[in-house]
């Protein structure tokens, strides 16, 4: 068995916690927005469109949920992060073939700024 410390695999990890970060931040700023526009609609909504608008609130909840999910996964990977040493039978070339695949797939994810205004009037347009 072969001990190493491979900072590829800890980058790879810094990388896909960042990643998550970002999902979470994204998905949060998105849902915020989506529900400050949708209180705004309900002030001034038929009872129909009030419903409709209800909806889209309850809709919204999945927010919460998976950002508790991507928060476990984040801190298993920062636990992970911690343990650099791989112990590894036989070496570690396929090891590290695929701690940088799976770095470069985490670094060219991609990260979104949020939902644009065009994104949330579609969502809106069906009220």
């Amino acid at each position: 068995m072969a001990n190493t410390s491979d900072p590829r695999v800890v980058a790879a990890l810094g990388a896909a916690v960042r990643q998550i970060e970002a999902a979470i931040a994204d998905t949060e700023r998105g849902v915020d927005r989506i529900l400050g526009l949708v209180e705004l609609l309900m002030e001034r909504a038929d009872k129909d469109s009030f419903i409709k608008l209800e909806g889209i609130m309850e809709a919204c909840s999945f927010q919460d949920l998976a950002g508790q999910k991507l928060r476990k996964i984040e801190r298993l990977l920062e636990h992970l992060q911690t343990k650099t040493v791989i112990t590894v039978p036989g070496g570690i070339d396929v090891e590290r073939a695929q701690a940088t695949a799976a770095e470069r797939d985490v670094a060219h994810a991609p990260t979104s700024k949020g939902l644009s205004q065009e994104d949330v009037d579609r969502l809106l347009k069906g009220i």
